[in-house]
């Protein structure tokens, strides 16, 4: 059956584009765009797991979707593989500036298509996977991978200065990232693991045992983070570190 990443092919030539999207189906969801500013268009609205572009488009070219693609905060973890004709190669390395993770000379062998296609793949999934938070943190430490990340930076800045405010949610947390909320759900999964609702949860648990840590109480702690239900809160907070807020303060 068909897997669950999606592949986005950007390809002005019709045989070599239904050739590679054919050889991929099978393995993987594959969106074909026959040129550059649709792929954009798609791209940042699909947010897929991965892109393959031709260099040579009429329109947009594969170098400038592409460093727009790692740009753009939606698309920026995105990797990216770029065909390019044997001939354009040689000034072709300049577009090694532009972030594209593989560089593929016409005409290609589709294993090594696919091949590179897992390897990207792989190393994106572990990624994701080092930063589900299974990790008790200490006090006053960002999540690993945090802070080489502009966008896991700003989202949790939002959510860290306003868990407290009333009107504080996933709509008003997607207007202030400039996103939708279906964007910023596959962006947050792609990067994180994690829903928006529970990333949410996890840096507003941080900041709670950050509190506990420095003396307050559990339900001082429980409103400053935004939760108005201190059974609930305590209920959270031992899922996630294992103890309960008010053994966790006394411990430290």
């Amino acid at each position: 059956g068909k897997g669950s990443y999606t592949l986005l092919v950007a390809e002005d030539n019709a045989e070599l584009r239904s050739f590679v999207v054919q050889s991929l189906d099978k393995a993987y969801q594959v969106i074909a765009c026959d040129n550059g500013l649709t792929a954009w268009e798609t791209a940042i609205e699909q947010i897929p797991d991965l892109v393959i572009s031709d260099i040579m488009m009429p329109g947009l070219d594969g170098l400038t979707l592409t460093t727009r693609l790692k740009a753009d905060p939606r698309t920026s973890h995105i990797p990216v593989i770029l065909l390019t004709a044997k001939a354009a190669h040689e000034h072709q390395v300049s577009g090694l500036e532009t972030g594209a993770d593989i560089y593929l000379v016409k005409p290609f062998s589709i294993q090594v298509l696919e091949l590179h296609i897992h390897n990207l793949i792989a190393t994106r999934e572990a990624m994701r996977q080092k930063f589900t938070p299974l990790v008790v943190l200490q006090p006053h430490e960002t999540p690993a991978g945090l802070s080489e990340d502009p966008f896991l930076e700003k989202i949790t800045r939002f959510i860290e200065e306003h868990m407290a405010d009333p009107e504080f949610a996933i709509p008003w947390l997607s207007a202030k990232m400039g996103m939708s909320q279906p964007v910023l759900y596959k962006k947050l999964k792609a990067v994180t693991n994690m829903s928006v609702n529970d990333y949410i949860k996890f840096i507003r648990l941080q900041k709670a045992a950050q509190l506990l840590h420095g003396g307050q109480s559990v339900q001082q702690t429980a409103g400053e983070i935004g939760f108005t239900d201190t059974k609930y809160f305590s209920r959270e907070f031992k899922k996630q570190f294992g103890r309960s807020p008010s053994e966790y303060g006394k411990a430290s």
